[in-house]
Parts: C-alpha cells; structure tokens; sequence
C-alpha cells in the first residue's frame, strides 16, 4: 500500500530491528594526538636546548679595573740612558728617497766631504781631551777627523756595580772628498793616534760609532737648476717624502711603545743630481724622520706617581695617548739629530686616562673549576681590579668552566654602576 499522505520516511530507518547509522566527526581521537605531539616537541626543545646549553658551556667575565684621570700639565726630561727613578726613551728612524724631473740649466765640477755625528765611548776612568783635527778611523780603513776639541768623560759604576762608560757626542768629516764616505750608521770607529803613539790602553778604551748615517761626500760633474724651479720641486718633493713616513710611524713602531706625532723631527738632504733624456734634470732628495719612543708603561707609571694620590708603582697603561699634547720646551730640538742627544725636555698637558692592568691569563686560571660565589675573593688577589660580572653558562652550572679556553674576560672602563 501506499503510505498515508503526510507520513513520509526518515532519510534513516530508526527500526529496532536494524542497526543504527551514526556519522562520525573524528575530533575525539584528533585531540588526543595533538597532545601526544606537542609532549614530544616539548621535550624535543627541552632536551636540545639543555644539549646546546652544555656543548656551549662557558662563562663571561666583565671586569672593570681600576683607573684615574689626572690633569696633567707639567715639563719633563727623558733620558736615553735613565737612572733609577728617570724617563726612559729610545729615538725611532725611518728614512726615505725620491727624485723630481727639471730642467737642466748647466753643470759644474762638485767636490764635497762626508760630515756626521759620531758618539765617542771610553771604558776606563778618568777623562780624555782629544783635540781639533783627532782622527777617527772606520773598520774598513776611511779617517775622519773632530770638528772641534772634546773632552770623552770616564766610565763609572751604576748601583750594581757594572762599568759604565762615558761617552759624548762630536761631529767629524771626511779626510778626503767622495761618496764612498757616506758610511751607513753604526759603523764603528778607532782613534789610530793612540795605537801609532803607543797608548795601547786608550787605543782600547775610546771607540766611537755613529748612530745617523753620515752624508754630503761627493766628487764629479752635478747637473745645475733653475732657482726657482729647484725651490719648487724640492718643496713639493720633501712635502711628499715627510707624508709617506708619517704615514710608516704607526705601523712601525715597536709594539708596547706609544709615540706622540708632534715630536716627530724630519731632516732633508739633497742628493746629486743626475742627467736624464731631453735636458732634463732629476734632483733626488733623502728624509730622514726621527722621533722619540717611549715604553707605555713606563710613561703611565711615570705620570701617575704625581698626581694620584696613593699610587704605589702599580703596572698601569695609558687608555688613549692622543688625550695627551706634547711640545718640545727647546726650539732648537726640531732643528738638530736627536740620536745625538743624551736628553730631551719637553711639556705635556691633558687629562689621560690611567688604567690599572693584570694578568688575564692568571685570573682564568684561578677562575678554572672555582664556584661561582668565590669570585669576590679571588678578585682579592688582583688590587687592579674594582669589580667584575661572570655569566657562566649553562644557568644551572653553579662553578666556572675547567678549561681555560671556556673562559672569556672582557675589560670595561664605565663608572661602576654605569
């Protein structure tokens, strides 16, 4: 039969006799899952960042040293062979050549004897007048002769109780014209009189060697220049060889050692001139730069005996040498050899930065294995140090590292606090 208008059939049979349809979402067993990944990923980023954490263990170690700034203003002499309690310095030179193109005017017959600075030592006691026209003789036989009479003072003993021989500075010239004079420096010489004489023990006693190289000997044809024209290119060539070695200074000092630029002393000497194609001339000229060096430490511990108060002869160093201004208190210094000089006085004024130094290497060591609340007292050992910071990785170790290369140790110079 046909059912009854208005009694239609579910689109599912509910009849007790068959069983029932369900349709199923899934969202119970998906939420399950879910959680099971997100356990597994939390102990996946745990557990690799605790093995992170422990291949890059280490510790961090900020300390900031003692340090003062003083005024500085005062004047100062250096020596180069100090005593006890003196400024010690050493004289730096560079030198250089070069050579401009002019044009040739004529030539003239040039014959020009070598002159330089020699410093005469003697190793016994007692001093020694050597006279105008003494002669000197180089190893390889060249005589040079004083410029002038001086009087060689005579060795003493230093506190140790070691010779020290006396010594002065002369200036000597060639006995015949000619380049082959032009004895490089620290050719060393004899007095040949006294061995001729029979004094065999001044012969041994009294030496001589020249610190500069000596120059000016000559002897030919040497092209001639316009005035004018040599003054320009001389200017222009000695302008370019002074830059080229202030530019060397920095790269080339010994390491440990600060310089101040405005002590630099530049020297020029014209070499002769040679013919090239066209009439054309080449002056050549030779700088020499000297300047006086000095050990950063020595400089800082010298400044701060002064003016900080309770300074005891720490090792100390100078945070920034350019906070200092130096200036020759002698004009005549900027004109002469320094190498020829036993002293130099000069005025320095600024606000310099001293800083306390230690030994970085000794801390990590001390620092190896150690807990990380014995810092305070191992800081005890080290007077240079105010304070320090340590972050020891990973967050849960409670000691430093036990090796030496897991330890970093970074200076700061900020107020404490800062």
């Amino acid at each position: 039969k046909r059912p009854a208008a208005g009694n239609t059939r579910p689109a599912f049979d509910t009849s007790p006799d068959e069983p029932r349809q369900t349709l199923s979402t899934g969202r119970p067993g998906r939420r399950r899952g879910g959680i099971s990944l997100a356990i597994m990923a939390f102990f996946v980023i745990v557990g690799g960042g605790i093995l992170f954490s422990f291949f890059l263990g280490g510790a961090e170690v900020t300390v900031y040293p003692r340090h003062r700034e003083p005024t500085v203003n005062s004047v100062f002499t250096a020596y180069s062979e100090p005593r006890a309690g003196e400024l010690a310095y050493e004289i730096m030179t560079l030198e250089a050549e070069g050579e401009r193109q002019v044009k040739a005017t004529g030539e003239e017959q040039v014959a020009t004897q070598a002159t330089g600075d020699i410093t005469i030592y003697k190793t016994t006691t007692g001093s020694e007048r050597l006279i105008k026209n003494t002669r000197f003789e180089s190893s390889d036989g060249l005589i040079f002769r004083a410029s002038e009479s001086v009087v060689v003072p005579g060795a003493t003993k230093d506190a140790g109780g070691n010779t020290v021989p006396g010594k002065v500075t002369a200036s000597v010239f060639a006995d015949v014209v000619g380049d082959k004079y032009n004895l490089s420096a620290n050719s060393k010489f004899t007095v040949p009189g006294f061995k001729e004489g029979g004094y065999d023990e001044l012969y041994s006693a009294i030496s001589a060697t020249n610190e500069a190289a000596f120059s000016g000997g000559y002897e030919g044809l040497r092209f001639t220049v316009d005035e004018s024209e040599l003054r320009s290119a001389k200017t222009s060539l000695e302008t370019e060889l002074r830059e080229a070695l202030l530019s060397r200074v920095a790269n080339e000092k010994p390491a440990n050692f600060v310089v101040f630029d405005s002590a630099v002393v530049v020297s020029f000497e014209s070499l002769p001139a040679t013919e090239s194609s066209g009439g054309q001339a080449v002056i050549k000229d030779k700088a020499a730069l000297q300047i006086p060096i000095f050990r950063d430490t020595e400089l800082a511990s010298y400044l701060a005996k002064a003016p900080i108060p309770g300074y005891e002869g720490e090792p100390v160093r100078i945070d920034d040498i350019s906070q200092l201004t130096f200036a020759y208190s002698e004009a005549t210094t900027t004109e002469e050899s320094l190498s020829a000089r036993d002293s130099i006085t000069f005025k320095l004024s600024g606000v310099p930065r001293i800083v306390w130094t230690f030994d970085q290497e000794r801390l990590k060591n001390d620092l190896l294995g150690a807990s990380k609340t014995a810092l305070t007292a191992i800081l005890g050992a080290y007077p240079a140090i105010e304070r320090a910071e340590a972050v020891v990785r990973p967050f849960w170790k409670r000691s430093f590292p036990d090796k030496v290369e897991n330890i970093s140790i970074t200076e700061s110079l900020e107020e404490q606090g800062g």
